[in-house]
């Protein structure tokens, strides 16, 4: 199927019209312009809005997991820091300084940069010894 050439309705200018493509802005006038298929266009049509349909829904699904991890994240740092905070008398305060600036992701401790095994690790243990004397 070839263009559809067409001319404008309020300045005449020439418009080419895709198959299946209903909406259209006049490059001149800059009027929108919604077309009626025809009965060969609307298979074409119906593709493209599903399409994207399709594509607002993943990028919905995107956004709302990226969301989510910043939730979680954010729930998983606020837990720690209390766990950091509760544990700093016990550990002493180089360690907590350590822990805390790992919670806070500075990475100053940790297994593979995250920063979170070796002070969370230090800090349980310090619980466990304090808790069992």
């Amino acid at each position: 199927m070839d263009t559809k050439n067409l001319h404008c309705p309020n300045c005449s200018a020439p418009l080419k019209v895709p198959p299946g493509e209903v909406d259209v802005l006049c490059a001149f006038c800059e009027s929108r312009l919604t077309f009626v298929p025809s009965t060969q266009e609307m298979e074409v049509v119906r593709t493209r809005e599903e399409m994207k349909r399709k594509e607002r829904v993943e990028v919905q699904r995107l956004q709302f997991q990226k969301e989510l991890s910043q939730e979680e994240n954010a729930k998983w740092r606020q837990t720690a820091a209390q766990v950091a905070i509760s544990a700093l008398p016990i550990v002493g305060t180089a360690v907590g300084r350590g822990l805390f600036g790992a919670i806070l992701g500075r990475h100053r401790f940790g297994c593979v940069g995250c920063g979170c095994l070796l002070p969370i690790l230090t800090a349980l243990a310090a619980v466990c010894v304090y808790l069992l004397s």
